[in-house]
């Protein structure tokens, strides 16, 4: 546990990224000082106990990692792909593309990281903090949670426990992981904020999160899992290659998937090697209207209907082509992707409302939301992918993502660029 003063004043804690030891603000530490100095006596005494305080945080930081990293290990992923030669004569070539992540112990040979870091993979190493580098099996994922399951048959793994509640605003975290090159990297912060969606959501934190801590630990100070990091990755987007006009979710590398989602789906994976996703029958395009106050900025509105699957959920509900979906489950509906993360999320069998529009008169009806025959959604799928693609899934049809880690580098980049305005701003 955290000193109880450093738990009261949420001074920022960040990483050294030379040494992985965590150093603390020049307020944090002038704050301790402060404090301290009223407490006690003459100069010295009050220099002597502002570094002991300081001193107490490091240690009991370094005794929490010490017990947790060996649950820690790094996840390589590898793709290969076929691609056709340009040159006259020669065959295709083929090229094999590594993905490197992190990922944390949940059992003897169990290991949670993100879907992202295996999603489209052929192969799957895991790398202890040892150094001991075994092959693994994905036993399946959930991609729209972003949270996969991979198994080391060959390991006997020191297991970290789940949280026994579900973390909240202010809670002290200290986040673990590997960089891009295997090495062991943590973070000190707290739970900042909290973003919800229908039956997901995502803790942001004010920990520094490098590259390759995608799937890495998110822990308490009694060393217990709050989430799973999400890194530089972030979560899955869908569908398609993205424009101006698309969805902008929260992204960063300060966010992670709290336990409180991760454990059902932990439950589901480890005895069905699947989570079962929702199924709307429903194929939808983006519905924009021009801004009056600002020439040249197109305002999202809805999904547009643009066929239904016989037999489906949203054929029974009575959908028809052109209708504006406006609404789901008591949410605003704004774009395509939302809609189709949505009933993915959905488990089969729950009963939803819908709101649409046709003609200029609003419409609204409740239906039970359908089981997808796909462990994946196809606009999710990675181009290549040789798994056969069922048709009705719901949201904006059979696109494909391609290169799913540029593009959500680029809405970081677009995230990045939109703070620095409001920065500039105010």
């Amino acid at each position: 546990m955290l000193p109880l003063f450093f738990q009261r004043h949420r001074a920022e804690a960040r990483t050294d990224r030379e040494t992985g030891r965590p150093r603390f603000g020049v307020f944090g530490i002038v704050l301790l000082a402060l404090v301290c100095a009223f407490a006690a006596g003459g100069p010295l005494q009050r220099d002597a106990r502002a570094q002991s305080a300081v001193t107490a945080v490091e240690v009991d930081v370094d005794a929490l990692v010490k017990r947790a990293r060996p649950s820690m290990l790094t996840v390589v992923a590898q793709r290969t792909v076929t691609t056709r030669s340009r040159t006259a004569g020669q065959g295709p070539a083929r090229r094999t593309h590594s993905r490197i992540g992190s990922g944390v112990a949940v059992g003897a040979d169990e290991i949670l990281t993100t879907a992202s870091v295996v999603l489209g993979s052929n192969k799957v190493f895991v790398i202890t903090d040892n150094g001991l580098q075994v092959e693994a099996v994905v036993v399946g994922m959930d991609p729209i949670r972003n949270i996969a399951l991979v198994r080391a048959p060959r390991l006997q793994l020191s297991p970290v426990r789940f949280a026994s509640r579900a973390p909240q605003l202010g809670d002290w975290v200290v986040t673990l992981g590997s960089s891009y090159r295997a090495q062991p990297t943590q973070s000190v912060g707290h739970v900042s904020s909290r973003y919800r969606e229908p039956r997901t959501s995502l803790l942001q934190l004010t920990n520094e999160v490098f590259p390759g801590n995608s799937g890495g630990a998110a822990l308490n100070t009694r060393g217990e899992l709050v989430g799973l990091v999400q890194g530089e990755l972030g979560a899955p987007e869908a569908p398609g290659r993205r424009g101006a006009d698309s969805e902008r979710r929260p992204s960063g590398m300060s966010f992670v998937i709290p336990s409180e989602d991760i454990v059902p789906v932990h439950r589901s994976l480890k005895a069905e090697g699947r989570v079962r996703l929702g199924y709307f029958g429903v194929s939808t395009r983006g519905a924009f209207v021009e801004s009056e106050s600002e020439p040249g900025v197109r305002i999202p509105i809805g999904a547009i209907v643009e066929g239904t699957q016989a037999g489906g959920p949203a054929e029974k509900l009575g959908l028809r082509k052109g209708d504006l979906i406006v609404a789901y489950d008591g949410e605003r509906v704004e774009y395509p992707e939302q809609l189709a993360r949505w009933v993915a999320a959905t488990p089969p069998g729950t009963v939803v409302s819908l709101v649409w529009a046709r003609n200029d008169m609003q419409r609204s009806g409740r239906v039970a939301v359908g089981e997808s025959r796909e462990t994946i959604p196809s606009w999710m799928r990675v181009e290549g992918d040789e798994a056969p693609v069922a048709s009705g899934a719901a949201g904006a049809g059979t696109a494909r993502i391609k290169g799913i880690e540029d593009e959500i580098r680029r809405l970081n980049r677009e995230l990045g660029r939109l703070r620095s305005t409001q920065d500039s701003v105010r």
